[in-house]
């Protein structure tokens, strides 16, 4: 598998709030009125690749409970400088999508879907840097 097509651009985007993320203990909460806060976490596992596993979410509330609108794994190639993402979920729609499965004991992905999910990352993250989202460090981190 080759990377996505905007897996470099991407990194530079993340990467900066990733890196919030380890230095808060693996967890971070930003909050920026009127936008649902973002929350990204390292879920300390890795991918078939060995890279690091991270979640970029929005929450919302509805009835009580926390609904991801959107909510992405991503696996990160640190010293490549790369993001893979890996799963897309929108609990307000029903809607949950894995690029990579595992058929007859090899590991293959839907090639359409990780290009679709590259490009909304993309857009995403431009999203987040336009609503004026910054990475904190830890001393500002929320964890609730």
């Amino acid at each position: 598998m080759k990377f996505p097509k905007h897996s470099s651009t991407n990194f530079r985007r993340v990467a900066p709030f990733l890196a919030a993320v380890n230095a808060s203990g693996g967890y971070v909460k930003i909050k920026n009125e009127p936008y649902m806060p973002l929350v990204l976490e390292n879920l300390e596992s890795t991918d078939g690749n060995g890279f690091p596993i991270y979640s970029v979410s929005h929450y919302g509330v509805q009835n009580g409970d926390a609904m991801a609108d959107p909510d992405m794994e991503i696996a990160v190639d640190w010293a490549g400088g790369h993001v893979i993402p890996l799963t897309f979920r929108n609990d307000y729609m029903g809607i949950y999508q894995e690029v990579f499965f595992s058929e007859n004991g090899e590991r293959r992905y839907y090639p359409r879907l990780l290009s679709d999910l590259d490009e909304f990352l993309r857009q995403w993250l431009v999203n987040i840097e336009n609503q004026g989202f910054k990475p904190i460090p830890k001393e500002s981190a929320s964890e609730n």
